[in-house]
């Protein structure tokens, strides 16, 4: 009887957990055909958008609760892998000056007058006081409608939450799940999914069409929170030169690893 009451009890502790992993709506045939349509919708947003040259005007803020910092900053490229951007404390006062080509990082510091560089394929935005986990190029296809050259194009589970939200589990890097609202856009993104670990990211749109990212809302399991505004979107009439792409080190400035670099 023992035995009996035992297997009866692993059971019903098996049916609950089968229970609580269930997502909120019944996943028929139906529904799954709705999230691959819609993960569909997702991977195409921003294919067609246009390659002209942009120049973002941000705000950044970001901190801990109750202690946090404001910069502004100049955010630029032809959508090619060169990206350039200019970070400000106060007015017209530049903390950082950022080259980013491909996986080479430059950032150059006025305050200190020094360089440090870095090359490898991890997100040194962070080190260097930008609180968004991806590089410039990922946030650079993030803010200008190309979400599939962020997040991937494929997915290993999905499943309908309260709401027509759809979530969905990330295959590859940067990983972690995707939840996108009816239209395909995506409104939510988790490093780690469940997990408490790791970064958060809420995004909010603006009412150009189509609509754009114009507000990220960032939070991180250490405590630490960011919120990226999009505050002014230009589009030249002509590509930025070389020499705009360009970032200039005075002679003379020592060129140091990323990782002495100390934020103002």
């Amino acid at each position: 009887m023992k035995k009996i009451f035992v297997l009866c009890c692993i059971c019903s502790l098996a049916l609950l957990a089968a229970c609580a992993r269930q997502p909120s709506l019944d996943m028929t045939p139906e529904n799954q055909v709705r999230l691959e349509e819609r993960w569909q919708t997702f991977t195409t947003l921003g294919q067609h958008s246009s390659l002209a040259p942009y120049r973002l005007q941000m705000s950044l803020r970001f901190g801990t609760e109750g202690d946090t910092r404001r910069v502004t900053a100049l955010f630029w490229g032809n959508s090619q892998r060169r990206l350039r951007l200019d970070v400000m404390a106060g007015v017209g006062a530049t903390v950082a000056k950022i080259l980013e080509d491909g996986q080479h990082f430059l950032v150059y510091s006025p305050t200190d007058n020094k360089a440090y560089f870095y090359q490898g394929a991890a997100k040194p935005l962070l080190q260097v006081g930008v609180p968004v986990p991806f590089n410039l190029e990922h946030l650079a296809d993030l803010l200008n409608g190309r979400y599939s050259a962020v997040f991937g194009k494929s997915f290993t589970t999905g499943h309908f939450m309260p709401g027509d939200l759809a979530q969905y589990t990330l295959e590859g890097t940067p990983g972690g799940v995707l939840t996108l609202d009816q239209a395909g856009l995506p409104v939510a993104w988790s490093e780690k999914g469940d997990s408490a670990k790791g970064w958060k990211m809420e995004v909010a749109y603006d009412n150009a069409t189509p609509p754009l990212p114009q507000r990220l809302n960032l939070v991180h399991s250490n405590g630490k929170r960011a919120i990226v505004l999009i505050k002014d979107r230009e589009k030249p009439a002509a590509p930025f030169t070389d020499e705009q792409m360009t970032l200039s080190i005075p002679e003379g400035v020592p060129l140091l690893p990323l990782a002495k670099y100390r934020q103002p």
